[in-house]
């Protein structure tokens, strides 16, 4: 039986993260805040103008507090559901010992979003994300497993922007071997284009949806490569992404830890909210085209996301707070969908609520495993972030 997980001390927590960024931390001047630098230095020597932004903070602390952005604006809609175990109500999880729990690998990313300058009313921000796969081999012991820390970073840049010095920066960025991309290139439309374009408040929203957008890319490409691995064949031990399941894999479970979409309404919503902790929702099935998703073993196919089974899980006792705390939805492509695999499923992840994460604000909700794979990928980002202005 696998033993329970182990708390990593400081020292070994520290060696890990070393042993994960050596790499990057000896690569010197190709470090990105480095070459950001040079990058810098060579458009002052040009005599290009344009205004330094690097002291600011970065856009995840600049936009915590803005919902839905991306979004549209206006009232939420309830989505149209086929419930799977009938009416939504409360069910209890059955207890488990740690030792019980399948639940072997954790997925999770992170990303650093950075005005770096200004040009005109056209800002150009950096972003770097991290994404990896945490493992537990059956002493308890976390690692991450080889072969899946990855690692992106580029320049958001409006290509189409009509300033010859923006045109002369991708060129240079190219140039020097920097990923550039154009956070306007998702909107299609000419005339919408060029107004945000012309919005230095909503560009920078649309840079850091954009950095988002690549970052969860990052997390399916890795997710999808798991998936396809071989050695996945002979391995029951299902795997835990931070988030929404973005592929149709399976042994795998999304955990989401906030969610805007409103699945349920009336009294099944209270029910909801009513949830005492170890207890579930009745699990459902969403039937909105928004919730389509990729296959993995066929990348030109799309799996429509009602083959996921969806449902909620109190975590920790709500009494005198939020009524959505330690609440979590989790994700699962199972066929077939029976109570006993869900209440299974649940009692897991019931199992992994300690220890607890109590350094992070979002304990309630953040597995512990989770919370340790977060600490070695941002120590990844402040490696190749070193030096950075704003540090």
């Amino acid at each position: 039986m696998e033993a329970q997980p182990v708390i990593p001390s400081v020292s070994r927590v520290r060696r890990s993260e070393r042993a994960e960024r050596i790499d990057v931390g000896h690569r010197g001047a190709r470090t990105f805040a480095t070459r950001v630098a040079h990058l810098h230095d060579a458009l002052a020597r040009d005599g290009v103008p344009f205004a330094d932004m690097r002291r600011a903070e970065t856009l995840e602390l600049q936009l915590a507090g803005v919902p839905d952005l991306g979004r549209m604006s206006g009232a939420t809609r309830v989505a149209d559901i086929e419930r799977l175990e009938g009416p939504i109500v409360a069910r209890a999880v059955p207890t488990l010992p740690p030792s019980a729990s399948r639940l072997r690998y954790f997925l999770d990313g992170t990303q650093r979003t950075l005005p770096v300058w200004r040009f005109g009313l056209i800002p150009v921000t950096a972003t770097i994300a991290a994404a990896a796969i945490l493992v537990r081999d059956p002493a308890g012991n976390p690692t991450v497993a080889p072969g899946t820390l990855r690692l992106e970073h580029a320049l958001l840049v409006p290509r189409r922007a009509d300033a010859p010095e923006v045109a002369g920066l991708v060129r240079a960025a190219e140039a020097s071997g920097m990923q550039v991309v154009d956070p306007l290139d998702e909107i299609k439309d000419v005339t919408a284009r060029a107004a945000v374009a012309e919005d230095y408040g909503r560009m920078v929203e649309v840079a850091y949806v954009c950095a988002r957008h690549m970052r969860a890319r990052l997390e399916t490409k890795l997710l999808v490569d798991w998936v396809n691995n071989p050695a996945r064949s002979d391995d029951d031990g299902w795997i835990v992404v931070d988030g929404r399941l973005p592929v149709a894999a399976p042994r795998a479970l999304g955990l989401v830890k906030k969610f805007g979409e409103r699945h349920l309404a009336g009294i099944e919503a209270e029910a909801l909210l009513n949830l005492r902790p170890g207890h579930r929702t009745s699990a459902f099935r969403p039937r909105d085209e928004f919730w389509d998703v990729a296959d993995p073993s066929d990348e030109d196919a799309v799996v429509r996301r009602n083959e996921f089974a969806l449902w909620y899980l109190r975590l920790w006792d709500s009494a005198g707070l939020d009524a959505r705390h330690a609440l979590v939805r989790i994700e699962a492509c199972l066929d077939p969908v029976e109570s006993p695999r869900i209440d299974e499923l649940s009692a897991w992840l019931m199992a992994e609520r300690t220890p607890r994460a109590t350094a992070d604000a979002r304990w309630a909700t953040l597995l512990y495993p989770v919370h340790y794979l977060e600490r070695i990928l941002k120590r990844r980002l402040e490696a190749d972030t070193y030096g950075w202005p704003g540090g």
